[in-house]
């Protein structure tokens, strides 16, 4: 009995000649589902290659949409608890005042959950210099350490990231977990349909 396999694949086309018709041909980067059927009408060399649904990662969304969409996601579905100093702590030594958005801290989530999707094993010290900023006579100066630290243990309890103890370079270094990049690819397929409409 022949095995057939229906394999949905990441979005991505191009061009190919096939039985004299130009046909889209999506290219495989990624396996996402493979369902094993007894029986298939229409199958070629055993495999089919159907589209799934638009699939998007955090990577194919503009980082401004991206945070904007997630930063909605966890406000909306309470998933940051907003400590009592939020209305007062300022981000960072080169701040005069706190934020004027009262969801500033959801943002800085968002920021932090993409930064460390995009580029994995940040620690506290090197996302400070990320989020610092630059005063006017050029000096730099440090994100609140204290306010990363929080939102980076608040995306832990979320299962959203993990402190990676594997690595022998970068130990207790921030990572993402399976279910959070899920999550991520979920909210940035969101944001992308939306933006196409």
């Amino acid at each position: 009995m022949n095995l057939y396999y229906i394999v949905f694949i990441r979005n991505s086309q191009t061009d190919f000649q096939y039985e004299r018709q130009k046909v889209r041909l999506l290219v495989v980067y990624e396996v996402v589902l493979i369902y094993q059927l007894k029986s298939c009408k229409y199958s070629k060399n055993n495999l089919i290659f159907l589209m799934s649904a638009p699939f998007y990662t955090v990577k194919d969304v503009p980082a401004q949409d991206f945070i904007r969409g997630y930063a909605e996601y966890l406000k909306k579905n309470n998933k940051i608890k907003i400590p009592e100093w939020a209305s007062i702590v300022k981000t960072g030594l080169g701040k005069e005042t706190s934020p004027i958005d009262q969801d500033w801290m959801y943002v800085r989530a968002a920021a932090l959950a993409r930064k460390i999707y995009v580029r994995g094993h940040w620690g506290v010290g090197n996302l400070t210099h990320m989020f610092g900023s630059v005063n006017d006579n050029g000096k730099h100066e440090s994100g609140s350490g204290k306010v990363i630290r929080y939102l980076l243990q608040q995306l832990e309890t979320i299962k959203v990231l993990k402190k990676d103890n594997k690595s022998l370079l970068k130990k207790g270094s921030r990572i993402v977990t399976k279910e959070g990049q899920q999550d991520l690819n979920r909210i940035a397929t969101q944001v992308a349909l939306a933006a196409r409409k």
